[in-house]
């Protein structure tokens, strides 16, 4: 018996048939394709089973909105030689805390905004350590100081108001149903929410509440702890603490060991060297009296 022996060679079809009336050439699909138009190819060295450009699978970046805490300067003057001394006698108390600490120049509470010298104050802050980094209040010709600066604009500064626009027309709304009315006067309103933190917050680390925050452990220096409303720390406080970040005059700071670094309410701060001496390492509060802070034992 012979065994007929098949070669693993692909066959492949000819290019053309036979010669003939009946001869048919078959196509080949890696030539280009002429447009419908007949102007050309699909394009420069592509054909049908090119596969299709692939697009980027990574994006090059994300746009996204932040919470981040600023230092804030508040001129109450166009004395820029008093905001200079006053400035670095302050930076010099704790030059670290400072260093290249992004800063908001806010203008809301001077009266004569435009007549203050804002290159000058830029270039002020710019050489005592801070990087400028936007501008609030002030009016429209601030803002547009601050632009030509490469300053953003923040607040009532950014777009001017339009009084036309300012009440605008609200289409009158049927009163409410008595069961709508009863369900809204027992309905509470939604209350900050209350974070809590257990474990030790480390160097370099920020932890932000929009209520009140609780930390069971040690806050290590350069750590920072933000919230809307009061801070109770059951441990040593050695980093940065502010409290009533939204404004809330009636936010307070409790810690078990007072060493930070700086401590904040509503704005108002002190850092290390402004704390009184007799309360490092004790239990100690933190308030608001007045636009003065105080920091009290407990």
């Amino acid at each position: 018996m012979r065994r007929t022996r098949i070669s693993s060679q692909t066959v492949r079809p000819p290019l053309a048939a036979a010669s003939g009336a009946g001869a048919t050439e078959v196509p080949r699909y890696n030539q280009p394709i002429p447009q419908l138009d007949g102007t050309g190819p699909i394009g420069p060295g592509r054909s049908l089973i090119d596969p299709p450009p692939r697009m980027s699978e990574t994006p090059a970046f994300r746009l996204k909105g932040s919470l981040v805490t600023l230092t804030v300067l508040k001129p109450l003057g166009t004395d820029l030689a008093a905001i200079d001394s006053g400035l670095a006698a302050r930076v010099a108390q704790a030059p670290a805390l400072f260093d290249r600490a992004p800063l908001l120049i806010d203008l809301t509470d001077l009266a004569h905004a435009a007549a203050l010298d804002l290159p000058g104050l830029r270039a002020l802050t710019a050489r005592l350590g801070f990087v400028p980094v936007a501008v609030r209040g002030g009016g429209e010709a601030v803002a547009s100081q601050a632009a030509a600066l490469g300053l953003g604009v923040i607040g009532e500064g950014r777009v001017p108001v339009d009084p036309e626009a300012a009440s605008p027309a609200v289409p009158d709304e049927p009163p409410p149903s008595a069961a709508q009315a009863g369900q809204a006067a027992t309905t509470p309103p939604a209350a900050p929410t209350t974070r809590l933190v257990t474990q030790p917050v480390r160097s370099g680390q920020q932890v932000y509440s929009r209520g009140d925050l609780i930390v069971l452990a040690p806050v290590s220096p350069g750590a920072e702890l933000l919230a809307e409303g009061h801070i109770h720390v059951y441990g040593p406080l050695r980093g940065r603490a502010l409290a009533g970040l939204r404004g809330d005059t009636g936010a307070r700071i409790y810690c078990r060991a007072l060493e930070a670094e700086l401590i904040a309410v509503a704005g108002c701060f002190q850092v290390a060297d402004d704390i009184d001496p007799a309360l490092r390492g004790q239990p100690a509060q933190v308030y608001l009296d007045g636009e003065d802070l105080v920091t009290a034992a407990l």
